[in-house]
């Protein structure tokens, strides 16, 4: 019962209230309606006494009644006939009156009872009134006033006259307020000769019914609180679908959309228990559906390489997915992300300040990210908050970097060969130059400068299609042996002219290789020009083979410059020299063609370095398995 006692005071209360003012109405109704009844009633029950008294009046004027009888059967009190009663003639005047109203001596008959309800009399009609004497008009009934105080065949039933005038104020007292009025003819031969006039007050009636009255308040009382276990029973009845249901709702509120309401009848909770339990099952799909979105939108966010921040409008961070953490240099144990990247969080402030989109590219060490942080915000309304998205740009930016630096290195390997070139030939063209020997001495440096001219273009092209996949290479099965004793001979001679060592460490039997005879000699060329020119006199250049596997690794070590660990893994790049101050020992365009080749030929190439020690490249000829399958690789 506490636990349902909201639902039930209140359907209690319409309920008992019902009855209540069912009861006020009855009685309101019945206290404006029961006058009007019972004088009704009383009208009912004075006309009969009135058409009595008129009776005994008629038989008086035949002489079948004594006139000495008519005050006694008339009365000396008004509860003899439960009413004032008078008995006049045509004219009007009192011939007899009841004696006494509770011990006072009756009066005439009002003058507006006598002239408002007389001549409806004197013609024959019944006449009654129920309400005050001011309600009356006044009628004038001259007309049938007669010559003559009296008329004869009333003169003997004349009272006396004085007492009449001696008591005709008390009666206007007496009958002030609500009245019922009954008049009866009196008729004679034929004629109507006279009236009686009955009156009893409003007030003696309701005295009378006061009994009554109290009887059925009494009653309504009974019946109340005979009601009150009935209402109390059925107020309970319907408060408790209403709890339940209530009792439904909340638990649905709270997240648990399997409660059911119950549904079993057939009224109006049974109806509304049935639309509860639809609601909660359509529910219960809506919101299923909007998790598995949900679930389906975070996996794809967690997954995605970009990170993702989103914060509110307060600048709170409201979600962070895990590439954040990895693009920012952050560990997952970090409490405050905003004091960990001040400077992406400065982004964020700016955005949701501005309500404008914020780009801006910063590096976190050796990483370039990309972010873009944009407000969220309804039309017409304030900023919610901002999503940024951080995007790790580096390789676009170390490839646009490549690309100016291309461009540059491009620039200045044309431009100094050219530049030698235009300082000879000025004087040619100007006929400074006198003699054949120094005009021979100026075409040697040009048709130097052009081959080397010559071999930067060639070079070019030829990584520009290595790396464009233009180059078509063959496959094919060979031996390495006289490939490496070949290169051994060329490079003896070169090491003995620059005073360095040459070592030649090669198995006398290496197995059959894959791969491009031609290209292959063109690595090793490379390689080693680049070891002898980075090597200083009396260095060591080893060039070695041995079997790992299933392939052939060759190595070219030196005993140079060395690499440093910041240049390393630059090396492979085009137009790249450790040695800044040594850009006349080549195009820096060998190695990355040397590692393209490589590539393309499907095996790996890779150096180790440290610095002032010397540095050692090698790359992979795989076995061959067969013999001859040559093969074209694009």
């Amino acid at each position: 019962m506490m636990k349902h006692s909201a639902s039930f005071r209140r359907v209690l209360v319409l309920v008992y209230g019902t009855v209540v003012v069912f009861a006020l109405l009855i009685t309101g109704i019945y206290t404006v309606v029961s006058p009007q009844i019972f004088a009704g009633n009383k009208i009912d029950d004075l006309i009969p006494k009135g058409q009595i008294i008129a009776g005994y009046i008629e038989s008086t004027l035949r002489g079948e009644l004594s006139s000495a009888y008519l005050v006694p059967l008339i009365g000396r009190s008004t509860s003899q006939w439960e009413a004032t009663v008078w008995v006049v003639d045509e004219n009007g005047d009192t011939l007899i009156r009841t004696q006494q109203i509770d011990g006072r001596r009756v009066g005439r008959l009002p003058a507006k009872l006598s002239s408002s309800m007389l001549p409806q009399v004197l013609s024959g009609e019944v006449a009654t009134h129920i309400g005050s004497m001011e309600d009356l008009s006044t009628t004038s009934i001259s007309r049938y006033r007669k010559s003559g105080s009296t008329n004869s065949a009333m003169s003997g039933l004349t009272a006396d006259s004085s007492k009449s005038a001696e008591t005709s104020d008390s009666t206007e007292e007496e009958m002030n307020g609500k009245l019922v009025v009954v008049a009866v003819p009196i008729t004679f031969m034929g004629d109507v000769i006279g009236a009686v006039f009955m009156a009893q007050s409003m007030t003696e009636i309701m005295d009378g019914m006061q009994a009554l009255n109290n009887t059925l308040a009494l009653s309504l009382l009974v019946v109340a609180l005979l009601l009150l276990p009935v209402v109390l029973f059925f107020a309970s009845r319907m408060a408790k679908p209403i709890a339940n249901m209530r009792a439904v709702a909340l638990t649905m509120a709270g997240g648990d959309l399997t409660a059911r309401a119950d549904d079993h009848s057939s009224d109006e909770y049974g109806e509304l228990g049935r639309a509860l339990n639809y609601l909660s099952s359509e529910l219960g799909s809506t919101i299923s559906s909007l998790e598995m979105e949900r679930n389906r939108l975070q996996s794809l966010i967690n997954g995605l390489s970009e990170g993702i921040i989103a914060v509110d409008a307060q600048g709170s961070v409201t979600l962070l997915n895990p590439a954040v953490y990895g693009l920012l240099s952050l560990s997952d144990s970090t409490a405050d992300v905003r004091a960990a990247a001040p400077d992406v969080f400065a982004m964020f402030s700016e955005a949701l300040r501005s309500g404008n989109i914020v780009k801006k590219t910063i590096w976190q060490g050796d990483i370039a990210l990309h972010i873009s942080v944009s407000p969220l915000c309804l039309p017409g309304e304030e900023i919610t908050g901002c999503v940024g998205i951080v995007s790790d740009v580096t390789s676009a930016e170390r490839l646009e970097q490549t690309r100016r630096d291309y461009v540059a290195n491009v620039s200045h390997e044309l431009r100094t060969p050219l530049t030698a070139m235009r300082a000879l030939m000025e004087p040619l063209r100007d006929g400074l130059v006198k003699t054949e020997e120094q005009r021979q001495q100026i075409y040697d440096v040009v048709l130097r400068e052009t081959m080397r001219l010559s071999r930067l273009v060639n070079d070019m092209l030829e990584l520009s299609r290595l790396q464009s996949g233009t180059a078509s290479l063959q496959r094919s099965v060979f031996a390495p042996l006289p490939l490496l004793n070949i290169i051994h001979e060329t490079y003896s001679a070169y090491a003995e002219d620059y005073q360095q060592t040459f070592i030649y460490d090669v198995p006398e039997s290496l197995p059959d290789v894959t791969g491009n005879p031609d290209r292959t000699q063109q690595v090793l060329i490379a390689l080693l020009d680049n070891a002898f020119k980075y090597t200083p006199e009396g260095g060591t250049v080893t060039l070695s083979a041995a079997v790992e596997g299933d392939v052939v690794r060759i190595c070219v070590r030196d005993t140079g410059v060395g690499i440093s660990k910041e240049d390393l893994p630059h090396v492979f790049d085009r137009f790249y020299k450790v040695d800044k101050s040594h850009h006349g020992k080549g195009t820096g365009l060998g190695l990355a063609i040397a590692y393209e080749i490589m590539k393309h030929l499907g095996e790996e190439m890779s150096v180790t370095s440290e610095l002032n020690q010397g540095s050692c490249f090698t790359f992979t000829l795989h076995i061959a398995k067969s013999s001859g399958f040559p093969s074209k690789i694009a």
